[in-house]
């Protein structure tokens, strides 16, 4: 008799983000480890040392108010304390990050804006009131997913695409940097 055996249950599959690519790069590109698991249509710019890096994606789960000090936002966006939180022309940076819940992160920061549930922030280059820009300035989309821990990595870098809203990892902030980027 065998005993030995044990159920392991299928992982969840990855939501589909991509419905059309109609321009990429040709070839590709390396992209730095991003120090955490980055999902395709993740948006990508050069660092200071000329290579591609990932901005960060912060997607809200509930309502933010002008007063809140703390915003949930999805598991996955490898966001770590002092990440500075971009939307629209304001960015602030958080000051701590509460990751024990397994739906999601909860994190410490005061926006100062009203932003609906379902948004998604941009990681910011500096904390400021009317003139944030994001950390990189965006040129592509990431066309597969990269995983942190894994050093550079080649991927498919995606310039032009409808993209899902609902899914996607870009905002409306960064959708409106990439002009051949539709979130439909």
């Amino acid at each position: 008799m065998k005993d030995r055996f044990s159920y392991n249950e299928a992982e969840a599959a990855d939501p589909i983000r991509i419905e059309q690519v109609f321009a990429e790069k040709p070839g590709g590109g390396l992209v730095v480890e991003p120090g955490f698991d980055a999902p395709e249509t993740t948006a990508v710019g050069l660092n200071s040392d000329g290579k591609y890096a990932v901005i960060k994606s912060y997607r809200l789960l509930a309502d933010v108010g002008a007063e809140d000090s703390t915003i949930n936002i999805a598991k996955g966006s490898g966001i770590v304390s002092g990440d500075v939180l971009g939307y629209g022309k304001k960015a602030v940076a958080c000051t701590k990050v509460d990751t024990s819940a397994n739906d999601k992160d909860v994190v410490t920061v005061t926006m100062g804006v009203v932003i609906k549930k379902g948004e998604s922030l941009y990681q910011a280059k500096a904390a400021h009131d009317s003139a944030a820009t994001p950390i990189y300035t965006p040129e592509y989309i990431l066309g597969n997913k990269i995983f942190g821990g894994k050093g550079e990595q080649p991927v498919r870098l995606i310039n032009g695409a409808n993209v899902r809203k609902e899914t996607a990892c870009i905002g409306k902030d960064i959708e409106a940097m990439l002009p051949t980027i539709k979130c439909v």
